[in-house]
């Protein structure tokens, strides 16, 4: 079957179709990565084609249209990365959030993780859209931007994602003002576009994600230039009451979550003890809770990535060599698909429990 046959029946099957103005070819796409090596067209599976085409033809052909960022990883296991790219739509394209609310929320995230192609490409965004060059650089130096250049809106956005982020919790008086500025649906979008681009942060900062060949000078400059941030600056004690309050409802965004969650936890590939392991590491760094004691390959990833964002040439090859490329990606989306989960928790006043 050729790739757009195959196209068809994945529309047909999740009810969802691409989005595209046009037709954009896909068949001399050479992607780039560093830990997972760079893939071209004609070495794919029919199904890795398939991905790439909803890739490049769908909603986010707006502003990707040769298969940039997580891709070329998500293509190691591309049932996953299908329902991954079309969660990623249905957050981007469905939040009720202005394109500048979005790229803050999208920004703060990239931040968070010191996401180098991340942070690349967003902060071009977020400039297009509007926001003030001096909130860019506030969030690059992670400091409480000047919220006088800022709308109330977005000065609640950035107020949202600074406390999710760092402290783990969303307090009874930032939700209570954030439901008054924003209303409830972009709350909700607000935290839950904010998780996601940590778990797109994820897979950029383990495949060590290049920036491209021919990306502006001051643009790469800018995001080479992101300082680390040490493990002290990564989480701090939220400052105020949390308690339990109503969830907020999304079922477009729910239908999403779920189904990404469903096929993770169905990969034969990948244990179910290293789904556990995984689940605990995530549910460890949102509820400040002691660190296990064990040598797990999937809980030593999770947690040397959870707590410094980043992991090393070991500990990337270990798990490698324990789960397979395949293996390894479905346990990072694993990963960034519980923290989106623990973030809606939070939203709702409550500790992650996955």
């Amino acid at each position: 079957m050729r790739a757009r046959g195959i196209v068809a029946v994945v529309a047909l099957v999740t009810g969802i179709a691409a989005v595209s103005a046009q037709e954009l070819p896909i068949e001399n796409i050479q992607l780039r990565g560093d830990r997972f090596r760079g893939l071209h067209y004609r070495e794919m599976t029919e199904e890795q084609r398939a991905l790439l085409y909803n890739v490049v033809n769908s909603a986010r052909a707006v502003t990707n249209t040769t298969g940039n960022g997580p891709f070329n990883t998500l293509l190691r296991s591309p049932a996953v990365g299908e329902l991954s790219q079309q969660l990623g739509n249905a957050i981007r394209f469905s939040s009720g959030l202005s394109g500048r609310e979005r790229e803050l929320a999208t920004l703060m995230a990239g931040r968070a993780w010191t996401s180098t192609y991340e942070w690349y490409a967003h902060a071009r965004y977020a400039l297009d859209e509007g926001i003030d060059e001096s909130v860019v650089a506030a969030i690059a130096e992670h400091r409480t931007p000047n919220r006088m250049a800022m709308t109330a809106e977005d000065a609640m956005v950035w107020r949202v994602a600074d406390e999710l982020l760092y402290s783990r919790r969303v307090t009874d008086a930032t939700f209570a003002e954030a439901l008054a500025v924003l209303g409830d649906r972009r709350l909700l979008s607000s935290v839950t576009i904010a998780a996601y681009y940590e778990y797109v942060s994820m897979l950029l900062n383990v495949d060590r994600y290049p920036l491209p060949a021919d990306a502006p000078a001051e643009a790469a400059a800018a995001a080479r230039a992101l300082r680390v941030l040490p493990a002290t600056a990564l989480y701090r004690r939220a400052q105020g009451a949390v308690t339990p309050r109503p969830t907020i409802p999304n079922a477009d965004t729910e239908r999403a979550i779920a189904a990404l969650g469903a096929s993770v936890e169905r990969d034969e590939q990948l244990p179910s003890d290293a789904r556990a392991h995984a689940r605990s590491a995530v549910m460890r760094q949102w509820n400040r809770t002691p660190r296990e004691t064990h040598g797990a390959v999937a809980y030593r990833f999770a947690t040397e990535l959870l707590e410094t964002r980043f992991v090393s040439d070991a500990t990337f090859a270990a798990a490698r060599d324990a789960f397979g490329e395949r293996g390894l990606v479905n346990l990072m989306v694993l990963m960034g698909h519980s923290n989106i989960v623990c973030a809606q928790q939070a939203l709702a006043g409550t500790a992650c429990k996955l």
